[in-house]
C-alpha cells in the first residue's frame, strides 16, 4: 500500500484541506473568528439549546481545558455567555449571544455550501457509506482509547 492511500494519511490530508477551506470561508465572510472558535460557536447556535462544557468536550473531542479557554474566548468577544444551571448549580449552561447567532447566521449559508462540495461526485448512497465508515472509524478510536 502506498503511503499516500493509507487511512491515516487520508484522513489527516482530508482535515486539512478542510481546515484551510473553512479558514479561506472566514476570512472571505470578514468573520474574525478562528476556524476552532467558529465550530464550537456554529455547534452551539444549531443545537438550538444551551450547552455544558462538558458536551461541548464530547462533541468536540477537546479536554474540558482547552474547551474552557475556547469559550473564555468567546465569552471575551461576546459572543456567548455562561449562566448557571439551575438544575445544577455547580454547573453552568452555554448560550449564544444574539452577536454568537448574528455571526453564525452570516457565514452558514458559505459553510452550508463547503459541506455540499464535499459532496461533488458521491452519490448519495456513496455519501451515507462514507459517513458511516468515518462514524465507526471514529468510534472504534475512541473504545480503543477506553480500553488503555
Amino acid at each position: 500500500m502506498k503511503q499516500t492511500e493509507r487511512p491515516g494519511f487520508l484522513i489527516s490530508r482530508l482535515a486539512y484541506l478542510f481546515r484551510l477551506r473553512v479558514e479561506d470561508l472566514l476570512a472571505e465572510n470578514d468573520c474574525e473568528l478562528s476556524a476552532e472558535e467558529s465550530a464550537l460557536l456554529m455547534v452551539l447556535v444549531e443545537s438550538g439549546q444551551p450547552l455544558r462544557r462538558g458536551e461541548f468536550a464530547e462533541i468536540m473531542l477537546r479536554d474540558k481545558t482547552t474547551i474552557t479557554r475556547q469559550l473564555d474566548g468567546l465569552v471575551a468577544k461576546g459572543l456567548v455567555r455562561r449562566k448557571q444551571d439551575p438544575s445544577d448549580g455547580r454547573a453552568f449552561l452555554i448560550y449564544p449571544t444574539s452577536k454568537g447567532t448574528r455571526q453564525i447566521n452570516n457565514i452558514l449559508p458559505a459553510a452550508k455550501a463547503l459541506r455540499e462540495s464535499l459532496k461533488q461526485g458521491l452519490t448519495a448512497e456513496e455519501w451515507d457509506i462514507g459517513m458511516k465508515a468515518m462514524r465507526q472509524m471514529k468510534d472504534n478510536l475512541i473504545q480503543l482509547e477506553s480500553e488503555k
